[in-house]
């Protein structure tokens, strides 16, 4: 659809970034952390403004992404800081959350519910989190699997979840780590769960080693709901021609795997399930690393120009043949 991030001047983007927004407009959000901004391009890729700066005052960040809005009206939420800034018009107002979030789900009615890893007595073991901006508390935990909640590897890949609004206002939550997708109301009462037994998705608890010494491991990126029954799921896997290769770079003691490099270590596999079933209705493979997922039908992966400066490309994804072919 469109290539995001110029060769040169304030247009330039980093090779790393957590999370692409898109605006209610079709303007996109490029997290720019080294300069705590957040890098607007229109909708066919033009570079427009920088907003923010670093810091941690009002209008200030230290690594920012949009969660919803659009012209200057817009929700930010601070990866590092936890701080969510409301910006509307010239009036900014600023509030911490209560956690450290991963992922959120807007839903339709304005509610967030965010995916964090809480250890209080209380909250232990529950990934989702419906929170009141009004009082600025949490008004609900819930998504328990029966996992226990502690602070080992296995307890944080088996709670992380990839976190969706579904189309009738509910809540996709999947975990990463298996391919498990439930419902949740935000009540916190499961409506739906789909698990998909694929031969190429085995469940796991702990990684072998680093991707491009050993081959990765399968994970769910995300997930959309299309409505009509239908649940886009988005997958990384390894590569079909994956094979070991050194590291990008050398820091101090950490050896670097790049962005570039992850391109050549994954594959990704975009499925339509039905939510009624759980059937699979469409898949397709493609050699791309999804990096995360946009809007309501999109994908972003890494590219780099010519001259080596990193860009973001955004794929739409479509589904093709009618209700009957589907079936």
């Amino acid at each position: 659809m469109v290539e995001l991030g110029d060769a040169d001047g304030p247009g330039i983007v980093t090779d790393y970034v957590f999370r692409i927004g898109r605006s209610d407009e079709g303007d996109y959000y490029v997290p720019f952390p080294p300069e705590g901004q957040l890098l607007q391009f229109s909708p066919d890729g033009v570079f427009h403004a920088a907003i923010g700066r670093t810091g941690e005052g009002p209008g200030e960040y230290r690594s920012p992404v949009l969660m919803r809005g659009s012209g200057e009206n817009l929700r930010v939420l601070d990866m590092q800081t936890a701080r969510v800034t409301t910006i509307r018009d010239d009036e900014i107002t600023t509030s911490v959350l209560p956690f450290m979030p991963s992922d959120w789900a807007s839903l339709p009615d304005g509610r967030d519910v965010f995916f964090a890893l809480i250890y209080d007595p209380d909250r232990a073991g529950h990934p989702l989190h419906l929170y009141d901006e009004g009082s600025r508390r949490i008004a609900r935990s819930f998504g328990s699997d029966g996992v226990p909640a502690d602070r080992s590897y296995e307890s944080r890949v088996a709670l992380e979840r990839r976190i969706a609004p579904a189309a009738d206002g509910n809540v996709w939550a999947a975990r990463v780590n298996r391919y498990r997708v439930d419902k949740w109301s935000p009540e916190g009462v499961r409506i739906a769960r789909i698990d998909r037994d694929a031969p190429w998705f085995r469940s796991w608890s702990r990684s072998p080693g680093l991707p491009r010494e050993v081959e990765p491991l399968p994970f769910i990126v995300g997930v959309r709901d299309w409505g009509d029954g239908l649940l886009m799921v988005v997958l990384s896997v390894a590569d079909d021609n994956w094979r070991p290769m050194p590291p990008a770079r050398v820091i101090g003691t950490e050896t670097v795997t790049s962005s570039a490099q992850r391109e050549d270590l994954y594959d990704t596999v975009i499925e339509v399930l039905d939510t009624r079933s759980g059937r699979v209705l469409a898949r397709t493979r493609v050699d791309v690393n999804a990096i995360g997922l946009i809007g309501r039908d999109g994908l972003y992966s890494y590219a780099e120009h010519s001259e080596g400066e990193p860009k973001f490309v955004v794929w739409s994804v479509s589904l093709s043949g009618g209700r009957e072919g589907r079936r």
